[in-house]
């Protein structure tokens, strides 16, 4: 369970350049204050789970969102489909 302290020195090492962050889930979304980096994209939503997808996952566009936004920065849009 090392993902407690990787989690927060990830994010503030990834908090130096404007990024996409998806979180989902509260334990996800907990970390929000931390992405204080300015120009980032943060997606909040329930977790994907069946559990709790139907709580804010579904129709909120997350991956067309980021696409649209890697769009506005010049950057190419991320084929979600290939594996």
């Amino acid at each position: 369970m090392g993902w407690q302290k990787l989690v927060p020195q990830v994010l503030d090492t990834l908090n130096d350049q404007p990024r996409a962050f998806l979180l989902w889930g509260n334990d996800a979304r907990a970390h929000a204050p931390r992405l204080t980096g300015h120009g980032h994209l943060v997606l909040q939503s329930a977790h994907p789970s069946p559990l709790s997808a139907r709580r804010g996952f579904f129709g909120s566009r997350p991956f067309s969102t980021v696409n649209a936004w890697l769009k506005e920065q010049g950057h190419a849009p991320i084929d979600w489909t290939d594996p």
